[in-house]
């Protein structure tokens, strides 16, 4: 563990550290299976007391600590939006001036806590734009003592669109302990907005889902939100990954028919991926679902320029089978063309992220089932 001095947790330590979002069942699934141990019920109700009587060992522990980092310190978007019925009111005036976080997310016995008192400011004085940034900051009991707290930053964006129709929220996050904290802050808020008349009661929030789709406009969906990206400050290139399964619910046609029983998840990597039979002849569109894609683009900023890679995938569908998972967007890796720039990394992620918001909005509008 590169010589640092860590404490093996044990008994409740080790409960609160297992039962942390980040280390998911298959985490635990995986260490047991290494040891001959095997669950017809693999949920951490069952799994996690066995490794709290048994204990973990110091390559277990910097396994599920890496793979907890893995899966942080990197901004992730989910974007929402609902209907607003406020007229020409503004914003900011829909949002409560008092608004206490800690009684929000209401955890009195979690291991981590929200800094200070963070509230709504308009965004350069647009009382139609407003946001949120926000600290939360992580005890961790699997590091050394005088190193035992993270913090990680989440932001959550509200702004109207054009002819006040509806107001979109972007959830930015960078830990399971940030999305939580976001969550439950912009559903206060759409409950204080119906409360107060800002939004019609039976207005539901519209979230980018996986089965608002058919697998053709699916496809169409990203395809079009990940290659018609044309301007300086964010610039398509290639299509470096795409993720899909045959849809098991049609049957293929014979020149795919070959996918039925061998192919359960396949990941295409390399270059020119949207140039392959699979995805630019339309007439298979319709037997795939797809649900990842990750592209490689130039960016030019004012302060910056390089290239990216930013990852667009419904990752639940695939990981917990869930057909209604939320569209995440996260940028896989950045690289600068002045390799002294003082800029942030993760600011220039926000940044880059920033500049898909009105098109996934739009594209899901354009794309999606409308019966939906």
């Amino acid at each position: 563990m590169n010589n640092k001095r860590f404490l093996l947790p044990y008994g409740d330590s080790l409960r609160e550290f297992l039962s942390q979002p980040g280390i998911t069942k298959a985490d635990v699934k995986s260490i047991l299976r290494r040891r001959g141990v095997f669950f017809s019920d693999d949920e951490k109700a069952n799994t996690v007391p066995l490794l709290i009587k048994t204990g973990i060992s110091p390559y277990e522990l910097e396994e599920l600590v890496d793979k907890v980092k893995g899966k942080e310190d990197n901004p992730k978007i989910h974007t929402q939006s609902i209907p607003w019925a406020g007229g020409d009111k503004s914003l900011l005036d829909a949002i409560p001036p008092e608004l206490n976080i800690q009684d929000i997310i209401d955890q009195p016995f979690s291991n981590y806590k929200v800094l200070g008192a963070p509230n709504f400011k308009a965004v350069d004085g647009n009382q139609d734009h407003v946001e949120m940034e926000f600290k939360v900051e992580r005890y961790d009991l699997t590091k050394s003592w005088d190193k035992n707290t993270s913090q990680f930053s989440g932001k959550i964006t509200l702004k109207k669109g054009e002819s006040n129709l509806d107001v979109s929220m972007s959830l930015n996050h960078t830990s399971q302990e940030t999305k939580y904290v976001a969550a439950k802050v912009s559903q206060k808020i759409v409950q204080n907005m119906k409360n107060e008349g800002f939004v019609s009661k039976d207005s539901e929030v519209r979230r980018i889902r996986f089965n608002d789709f058919s697998n053709s406009n699916r496809v169409a969906f990203l395809q079009d939100l990940s290659q018609k990206q044309l301007k300086d400050a964010l610039y398509f290139k290639d299509t470096k990954d795409i993720g899909f399964r045959p849809d098991k619910k049609i049957e293929l046609p014979d020149d795919i028919s070959w996918m039925e029983d061998k192919i359960k998840n396949m990941i295409l990597q390399g270059n020119d991926i949207h140039t392959t039979f699979f995805v630019k002849d339309k007439k298979y569109h319709k037997y795939l679902e797809v649900y990842r894609i990750e592209a490689e683009y130039s960016f030019s900023q004012e302060e910056c320029s390089g290239d990216c890679r930013i990852v667009f995938e419904f990752g639940e569908f695939i990981s917990r089978g869930k057909n209604d998972a939320e569209l995440l967007i996260r940028v896989a890796s950045v690289s600068f063309n002045d390799k002294t720039s003082s800029v942030s990394t993760n600011k220039v992620k926000e940044m880059l992220l920033s500049q898909l918001e009105v098109a996934k909005l739009n594209l899901h509008e354009q794309y999606r089932e409308k019966s939906l």
